[in-house]
């Protein structure tokens, strides 16, 4: 009997020696495809390595990202399927994230330029990250929408596949080797005289030369302007510059506040050299061509004139005393008349006759004078 008791305890003793134990981390930086048991193990002995990189718990996050996940459910399922392993915990969840690489934009202008073996600049491309630094690029896909090129590109990383969509252009229209230049080869381009404000900085770099693309709209007043840097016949660095658009010119501008129905004088208008580039309004340029002009609009004091806000006077205003004339197969008769309203040259207006208070009727001609065709008491 002694000796069987014996020999059960070292059975038991033999089962315990031979048990496995694995702590759990409170979190994990992963780099694969998954989430394995070997990513959470702190500490691990009795159990080899490939085993627990055999166990899958998760798949991994995206780059970049992360997820909590519940560090009693890992426990339960990786002792019930690893014999003889016993799991400790340190938290009660488990912190997963990934390791994140960003995608160099030269290498995915690189790619797209050999795919189509012409020069390529990127115009748009998001901020892709991917979980290996050892990635792969394949462009599937060049289309062109209302004259927009765009390529879909698959990044490949640990197994992992990553699209994105990018826009580019392909017409170089001009090359320096000094930054301050861009601006004037783009209003070259443009046939612009804009004043450009580079508003994003400029990275670091040594290089020959520098392409530069065809420019584009990103806001209202910004202007994108895709570059390559380039150093022994290969592009190292593709990035957007940014530029502020400003159009200096001088413009009408009111000098004092001018009423709606006003007659516009010489002393209520100034010329101002302001910024027109991102103005709406049909301003004017010539002071010429406002003075005499009736406010249509109110204006205050500093507002750009606009031409829209303007219209010419009538040629003839009531209370205005005007040649009144009809005419018969052998005679014409002439006589002084009052406009009763406002009109213009071609518009049938009311006049009383100066002599006797007759109400007559005329088309304003030219000069200006009234024809009559009607008239009564």
């Amino acid at each position: 009997m002694l000796r069987r008791l014996a020999f059960a305890m070292v059975i038991i003793l033999g089962v315990v020696s031979l048990a496995s134990t694995l702590t759990l981390k409170s979190s994990a930086i992963v780099s694969g495809r998954y989430v394995t048991l070997y990513d959470l193990a702190a500490t691990f002995s009795g159990i080899s390595v490939q085993v627990l990189k055999d166990f899958k718990v998760a798949f991994s996050p995206q780059p970049g990202t992360y997820y909590m996940i519940d560090a009693k459910s890992v426990k339960i399922r990786a002792e019930s399927e690893i014999k003889w392993l016993n799991v400790s915990l340190t938290s009660s969840k488990v912190r997963i994230s990934s390791k994140s690489f960003t995608v160099n934009l030269s290498e995915i202008q690189q790619a797209l330029a050999s795919k189509l073996a012409t020069n390529v600049f990127i115009t748009n491309f998001p901020v892709v990250k991917v979980a290996d630094e050892n990635y792969t690029i394949n462009i599937k896909s060049v289309s062109e929408i209302a004259g927009k090129k765009f390529a879909l590109v698959e990044l490949r990383a640990n197994g992992i596949s990553t699209y994105a969509n990018i826009s580019f252009e392909t017409d170089l229209i001009g090359r320096t080797n000094k930054i301050k230049k861009i601006p004037e080869i783009v209003n070259l381009f443009l046939k612009k005289d804009f004043s450009l404000s580079l508003i994003n900085s400029i990275p670091s770099i040594n290089f020959e030369f520098i392409d530069v693309g065809k420019p584009f709209i990103l806001s209202r007043n910004i202007m994108g302007v895709p570059i390559n840097f380039v150093s022994y016949s290969k592009v190292i660095k593709s990035v957007v510059l940014k530029y502020a658009i400003h159009e200096y010119k001088k413009v009408v501008i009111a000098a004092k506040r001018i009423e709606y129905g006003q007659k516009i004088t010489r002393d209520s208008l100034k010329l101002e050299r302001i910024d027109v580039y991102a103005t709406t309004t049909a301003y004017a340029t010539s002071l010429k061509k406002c003075i005499g002009k009736i406010a249509v609009w109110s204006f205050f004091n500093g507002q750009v004139i606009s031409m829209q806000g303007l219209k010419s006077p009538p040629d003839v205003v009531v209370g205005q005393i005007l040649i009144a004339y009809i005419s018969y197969p052998t005679m014409t008769v002439t006589t002084f008349v009052r406009a009763m309203q406002n009109g213009n040259v071609g518009q049938v207006i009311s006049v009383r006759n100066v002599d006797n208070g007759y109400m007559l009727y005329g088309t304003v001609e030219k000069g200006p004078k009234i024809r009559i065709y009607s008239g009564g008491e």
